[in-house]
C-alpha cells in the first residue's frame, strides 16, 4: 500500500527569527537530523494501518455474506437431489430414457455440490477471523508506536548528553 504524501503537512513559513549570527533553523531540524521521524509521520502510518483494518473488516464481512449465499445454494440443491433421488426410487422402471435424464441431472447436481464445497472451504481457509483482527488491532493500539525511538537514536542522544556534561 502507497504511503500517503506528506508534502502538505510543512511547518509554516513564518518562523521566529534565530538570533544575531546564529544560523537559521527550522524547528525540528534537530529531531530529523537524529534521524527520528517526525510525529505527524507516525500518526500518518498508524491512520494508514487504521484504514487497511477497516478494508480488511470490510472483505471479511462480503466473504461471510458469500459464505452464506453458497450455504443456502448448498441446501437448496441437497434438496433437489434428494427429491430426484425419490422421484428415481419411487418411480417405475417404465422408460429407460426418462430414467437416465434423472440419473445424469443427479450425477451433475452431485458435481455442482462438491464444486460447492469446494469453494467454500477455499473461502474459510482464506478467511481471517473477527478475533484475529480484534488482536490485531488491540496490538496495535496497545504498542503506541509514538513512543518508540530506534536504536541509533538512544545512542545518538546518550552521545550528545555525554558530551554536553564534558563540555562546561
Amino acid at each position: 500500500m502507497p504511503r500517503p504524501d506528506r508534502s502538505s503537512n510543512q511547518a509554516p513559513q513564518n518562523y521566529p527569527r534565530p538570533p544575531q549570527g546564529a544560523p537559521p533553523q527550522r524547528p525540528n531540524a534537530s529531531m530529523q537530523q537524529q534521524g527520528m521521524p517526525s510525529a505527524g509521520g507516525v500518526r500518518e502510518d498508524i491512520r494508514a494501518l487504521n484504514s487497511s483494518i477497516l478494508l480488511v473488516t470490510q472483505k471479511m464481512k462480503f466473504l461471510a455474506r458469500n459464505e452464506k449465499i453458497l450455504g443456502r445454494n448448498l441446501v437448496v440443491l441437497n434438496k433437489k437431489i434428494k427429491n430426484l433421488e425419490d422421484k428415481f426410487s419411487l418411480a417405475p422402471k417404465e422408460d429407460s430414457s426418462s430414467s437416465d435424464v434423472s440419473s445424469k441431472e443427479v450425477s451433475d447436481l452431485k458435481q455442482k455440490i462438491v464444486l460447492l464445497e469446494a469453494q467454500l472451504e477455499d473461502l474459510r481457509s482464506r478467511t481471517a477471523t473477527t478475533e484475529s483482527l480484534k488482536e490485531l488491532k488491540y496490538v496495535i493500539d496497545s504498542i503506541n508506536p509514538l513512543e518508540f525511538a530506534t536504536l541509533s537514536q538512544v545512542r545518538d542522544l546518550i552521545d550528545k548528553r555525554l558530551k554536553s556534561k564534558e563540555a562546561p
